[in-house]
C-alpha cells in the first residue's frame, strides 16, 4: 500500500510543481520553469515573493534549478531568493541542479553558499551550555572512514600537484563558503587545519570539527567579538594569536595555509614551535615561501591575499572560489593541448 503521507523524492523528470497556474502569484513558478526571465521580472515587480513555494515546497529557484535555465537563477538569486531552501523530500535547489546535470547552474548556486544536503552533513543551531554553537550531522558516507584526513593523505603522499590542490582547495572554500553564508548568522570555524579536513567516499573533502566554531551574531566596526587565542597555532591568523576583534577572514588566513602546505606537501617551518611560527605571523609579518612552489602564479597571487596582513583585505570564500574555477579551467585546458600535441607527434 503506498505510503500516502511520505511519499518517496520525485525523480528528475517529476519536480515540476504539482499546481502551475497561468494567472496569479504561481504565474512565477510556471515562468522560471520554462527559463521565462520576463515573465518573472514582471511577477516579482508586481511583489509577488520570490520564495514563493507549490503544494510540495518547491520554489521558484528549485525548478530554474532543475530545468536549467540559467538566467532566472541567477535572477532569482539577486532577488533574494533563498538558496538553500528546502522541499518536502529534503531537497534543495542545489540538489536539483545536480540531479539533472546543470553544472553552470552548481557553480552559481555553490558561489552564493549553495549545498547538496545529499553530501554535506546538516547544521543546526544548537545551545551547549548556555552558548550557541554549530552542531553538524555526518552522514554515514562520510563517516565510513572517518580516519582518512588531509592530514593523513599528506603524510602519505607528500607535495600533490596543481590540479589535485586546487580541486581539493575548491572542495574546502566551497565548504566554507557554505559557513560564511549561513543565515542568520554566520557560522565561524576557527579551527581549520588538514586533520579537520576528511575525504569521503566520493574523492571529495568535507570540513568538519566545530568543536570551536562559533555563531557571529554581535558585530562592531572592529569584528566580531570574539575571543582571541582560539584554535590551533600553526594555522591561526595573525589578529586571533594577538587576541585582537576579528571576523570570518580569520578562516580564510588557515585556508591559504593548508593550500600551501599541499603544493609544498609539508608545513612551512614546520621544526620550530607552532607557538613560535604564529608569533612571528603576528609580528614579524611572516608568510611561507612561494617562491620554490610549482602551481600556477594565479593560486600564488591567491594565496598572498588569502593571508594579508590587513584581515579586510583578505577575499570572501565566494571570491576564492571564483577564482579557482578560473584557474581549475586554465589547468584543464593545458592538459588537453598536451594530450593533442602528444598525438600530433605519433
Amino acid at each position: 500500500m503506498e505510503d500516502c503521507e511520505n511519499p518517496p523524492p520525485p525523480s528528475s523528470s517529476k519536480l515540476l510543481p504539482r499546481r502551475i497556474d497561468s494567472n496569479g502569484p504561481y504565474r512565477l513558478l510556471h515562468c522560471s520553469s520554462k527559463g521565462d526571465k520576463t515573465g518573472v521580472m514582471q511577477e516579482l515587480e508586481k511583489g509577488v515573493e520570490p520564495n514563493l513555494a507549490d503544494y510540495d515546497q518547491r520554489t521558484a529557484l528549485h525548478l530554474a534549478s532543475c530545468e536549467g535555465c540559467t538566467e532566472v537563477v541567477v535572477l532569482l538569486l539577486e532577488k533574494g531568493a533563498a538558496v538553500n531552501s528546502t522541499d518536502r523530500w529534503g531537497r534543495t535547489p542545489l540538489s536539483d541542479a545536480y540531479s539533472c546535470g546543470h553544472e553552470e547552474i552548481c557553480r552559481i548556486l555553490e558561489s552564493h553558499g549553495g549545498i547538496d544536503p545529499g553530501s554535506y552533513g546538516e547544521i543546526y543551531l544548537v545551545k551547549w551550555r548556555g552558548t550557541e554553537v554549530a552542531a553538524k550531522t555526518i552522514r554515514s558516507s562520510i563517516a565510513s572512514n572517518p580516519t582518512v584526513s588531509l592530514f593523513d593523505i599528506l603524510k602519505r603522499r607528500g607535495r600533490l600537484d596543481s590540479p589535485t590542490t586546487v580541486a581539493y582547495a575548491l572542495d574546502i572554500a566551497r565548504g566554507m563558503n557554505y559557513l560564511h553564508k549561513h543565515k542568520p548568522h554566520a557560522i565561524i570555524h576557527r579551527d581549520l587545519t588538514p586533520r579537520n579536513v576528511l575525504l569521503d567516499e566520493s574523492g571529495h573533502l568535507k570540513v568538519t570539527d566545530f568543536g570551536l566554531s562559533k555563531i557571529a551574531q554581535e558585530k562592531d566596526l572592529q569584528g566580531y567579538k570574539m575571543t582571541g587565542g582560539t584554535g590551533s597555532y600553526r594555522y591561526m591568523a595573525p589578529e586571533v594569536y594577538r587576541r585582537e576583534s576579528y571576523g570570518k577572514s580569520v578562516d580564510v588566513f588557515s585556508f591559504a595555509l593548508i593550500v600551501h602546505e599541499m603544493l609544498q606537501g609539508r608545513p612551512s617551518n614546520r621544526e620550530e614551535l607552532p607557538e613560535k611560527v604564529a608569533d612571528k605571523r603576528a609580528y614579524e609579518d611572516y608568510r611561507p615561501s612561494l617562491s620554490s612552489l610549482g602551481c600556477p602564479e594565479p593560486v600564488k597571487m591567491l594565496l598572498r591575499e588569502c593571508w594579508h596582513k590587513n584581515p579586510e583585505c583578505r577575499p570572501t570564500f565566494e571570491e576564492i572560489i571564483l577564482q579557482l574555477e578560473i584557474v581549475q579551467e586554465d589547468l584543464l585546458q593545458d592538459k588537453t593541448l598536451a594530450v593533442c600535441c602528444r598525438c600530433l607527434i605519433l
